[in-house]
């Protein structure tokens, strides 16, 4: 399998030191960095005295996906779910209006999940399903490990251990990872039909594949993966004028860089790089 995760990298939409709230990350080994970009959660328990932020935190899309539990250590209850790629902006709220509670969550690349599943995701796009429609058998390691382990890095230690021994190498798609390498490659610029004709599989056997295997179509991938790219060229620096990336990612004109810009991010280049590094 190629290393499609050295070709994209994806990020979120806040970039600063102190916009990262009480969130502690974790990369994954080296067996599964492939289909794994991160682990992230809470440091310990939220207190007594910690209140809601004021704001709520924008998750823009960024062609992860992520299995998410939110641990309830007064009543010994563990909330689960499965989100799937997504390809619009939204909100999300802090814990910490609650005490006695954490987060953890694994976030795969959004091919990456494939190799784990016990079913197809097709039906995850957009969708925020019930773990245990994609991950049969899961929940039951997941609540002991989570209720009876509160430090962040020994619970990545015991996710690691349990995924590496979940890990169905028979998932492989050779047509679909193929498709995804030109994608990635291009940066998100191929057209369905060059990404077709590289992977010499018509459109709609392809449009199936990527259905089932990723829960979105060729064109919807096609589309993150450019606003990825995008957004890190901007909030990095590493493009000069507008025009530049109009070029760059075969936009049609400026107006039109911008309105997909604001379709993914809820605002301007202008605004996002404020909003970023805040």
């Amino acid at each position: 399998m190629e290393n499609l995760h050295l070709l994209f990298q994806p990020i979120g939409a806040y970039l600063s030191e102190t916009t990262s709230n009480v969130m502690l990350y974790g990369s994954p080994c080296s067996l599964l960095c492939p289909y794994i970009s991160s682990y992230w959660g809470t440091e310990g328990l939220t207190s007594e005295c910690s209140v809601q932020e004021f704001e709520p935190s924008l998750i823009i899309p960024d062609a992860r996906v992520d299995i998410i539990f939110t641990v309830d250590h007064t009543n010994g209850i563990v909330h689960s779910g499965f989100c799937g790629i997504s390809d619009y902006p939204g909100y999300a709220w802090s814990i910490r209006e609650r005490s006695n509670m954490s987060r953890f969550a694994i976030q795969f690349y959004f091919w990456g999940a494939q190799y784990f599943i016990s079913d197809s995701i097709a039906n995850s796009y957009n969708a925020y399903v019930n773990l245990e429609t994609c991950f049969s058998g899961w929940e039951t390691f997941f609540e002991k490990m989570l209720l009876n382990v509160i430090d962040f890095q020994e619970r990545v230690k015991l996710t690691e251990q349990f995924l590496i021994e979940k890990m169905k190498q028979n998932q492989y798609n050779h047509n679909v990872m193929n498709a995804l390498s030109n994608i990635l490659h291009t940066q998100g610029t191929s057209s369905v039909k060059e990404i077709c004709n590289h992977t010499v599989v018509s459109q709609r056997q392809l449009e199936r594949m990527f259905k089932s295997y990723l829960g979105i179509s060729i064109k919807k991938a096609s589309n993150l993966v450019r606003y990825q790219n995008l957004w890190r060229d901007i909030a990095y620096a590493k493009i000069g004028t507008i025009q530049d990336a109009v070029d760059k990612y075969h936009y049609v004109d400026q107006a039109h860089l911008l309105n997909d810009f604001k379709k993914f991010h809820t605002m301007t280049p202008r605004d996002a790089l404020k909003t970023a590094w805040q």
